[in-house]
């Protein structure tokens, strides 16, 4: 599969512009809330716009929007110009999915898996906000003494969880995948024992 960039010139930008959470604040939010949106947004420097992604990933414009209708590939946010903006962590989400394409795998298929994936994980991190904003924010929020003591719990607990939460789906996801591997491969083994052959 082609990987060429088009022509394009790679473009980082060291501004402050793009860097992560650098959209301007919501003047809505208080003082906890605010800083709660600030760590979520600060996780990881986002410096790749669409051009600068495509020459650090090494493949072409239409594959890369093809990703993002797909849901693939998110920005991880667009700054006050309205420009989608992409982290190292984008780069290594587009090189992964370039190394099942190089493995074989259809594009076809590589954006079918991450339609579904995109639902399926969609699903589970509204879940994760809504459980967060019910059982640790609220009460946070209705037993603080101040908003000082608000946003240090908030953001505490939303570094411990965060990442707790990406390894408990991570851990699990591969389990799952492993298993189901396994369970297929001996089940075409035993067909192929009974003269069966593998399963439809």
């Amino acid at each position: 599969m082609s990987r060429s960039t088009d022509g394009d010139e790679p473009t980082v930008d060291d501004t402050d512009g793009g860097a992560s959470g650098a959209t301007s604040p919501d003047p809505t939010l208080d003082a906890p809330d605010a800083a709660l949106a600030a760590a979520a947004a600060d996780d990881e420097d986002a410096p790749y716009d669409l051009s600068g992604l495509l020459v650090a990933t090494g493949t072409t414009r239409s594959l890369l929007e093809a990703l993002e209708r797909a849901g693939l590939l998110v920005p991880h946010h667009v700054d006050d110009e309205g420009i989608p903006r992409y982290s190292a962590a984008d780069v290594a989400a587009v090189q992964a999915g370039l190394t099942l394409l190089d493995a074989g795998l259809p594009l076809g298929e590589l954006l079918d898996l991450a339609r579904r994936t995109d639902a399926a994980i969609g699903e589970i991190a509204d879940h994760a906000v809504e459980a967060f904003l019910r059982f640790v924010r609220d009460p946070v929020r209705g037993t603080a003494s101040s908003d000082e003591e608000a946003t240090a719990r908030l953001v505490t607990a939303y570094e411990e969880m965060l990442p707790a939460t990406e390894r408990l789906v991570a851990h699990h996801l591969r389990r799952r995948l492993l298993t189901r591997a396994a369970s297929r491969v001996s089940e075409e083994l035993a067909a192929d024992d009974d003269g069966l052959g593998p399963p439809p």
